[in-house]
């Protein structure tokens, strides 16, 4: 599956690919990181763990970016090891037309569908927690240059997705599989009772802070955060 440029108005979170301009995505952390950031960690450290949201049941398999201590709590940041997507109906016309993120209560209508699709393109969609996966290899076809050009354009409160692929629903309405510009941050912090993982591959188990917890160590992970990139 290649991936062209392909710019499209948006409001909020036949067979498409491009990249479409968003709002911020809602069910993702933003924090100041670069993706070549992230890749860069993955082939340097690739200590992976996995974080399990409590309240779903459902978790999802992570490259550690940073370990931190916070008042005595030992968090970590995080991104998916595989590629994360989100799901979004295209509703209007024309230059009318514009994106509406299907809401994670919702998501189960579609999934199906969406799983359908991917498979077309030999990849796999992964229910997780916080937000949906890709498995499976896709060619990108844009550089970087093509990227910094897109996302140049973005206003302060836009971002950029890559559309994957798109499947129509029984009533006919599209929905796009995308992929945030962005990369996808999780704060996580060591499970309840989780005990050491053991074998060759052993990966750690973390889970997912309340909301309150989550506002109240956001300021000291951005400043952190802030702090590690001017120095670089």
């Amino acid at each position: 599956l290649r991936l062209p440029l392909r710019p499209l108005p948006f409001q909020s979170r036949g067979q498409a690919s491009g990249i479409v301009r968003v709002r911020p995505l809602p069910r993702l952390t933003p924090l100041t990181a670069s993706s070549d950031d992230m890749a860069e960690v993955a082939e340097e450290e690739e200590e992976e763990i996995v974080v399990r949201d409590k309240d779903t049941g459902k978790s999802i398999e992570c490259y550690v970016d940073e370990n931190m201590v916070l008042d005595g709590q030992e968090y970590v940041l995080a991104y998916p090891c595989d590629r994360p997507v989100v799901i979004a109906r295209v509703d209007g016309e024309g230059e009318e037309e514009e994106l509406v993120p299907v809401e994670e209560d919702d998501i189960g209508e579609v999934f199906e569908q969406a799983y359908r699709a991917c498979a077309l393109c030999d990849t796999e969609l992964i229910d997780s927690a916080v937000v949906l996966t890709l498995q499976g290899d896709i060619e990108d076809e844009e550089g970087e240059e093509d990227l910094l050009d897109v996302m140049s354009e973005a206003e302060d409160d836009e971002e950029f997705v890559k559309v994957l692929t798109s499947f129509s629903d029984a009533d006919g309405a599209e929905f796009l599989v995308t992929e945030p510009i962005e990369p996808v941050i999780i704060i996580a912090k060591p499970a309840t009772g989780a005990k050491p993982a053991k074998g060759k591959k052993k990966r750690d188990l973390y889970e997912l802070l309340s909301s309150k917890e989550l506002d109240s160590v956001m300021p000291s992970v951005e400043s952190i955060l802030e702090e590690r990139y001017a120095d670089e």
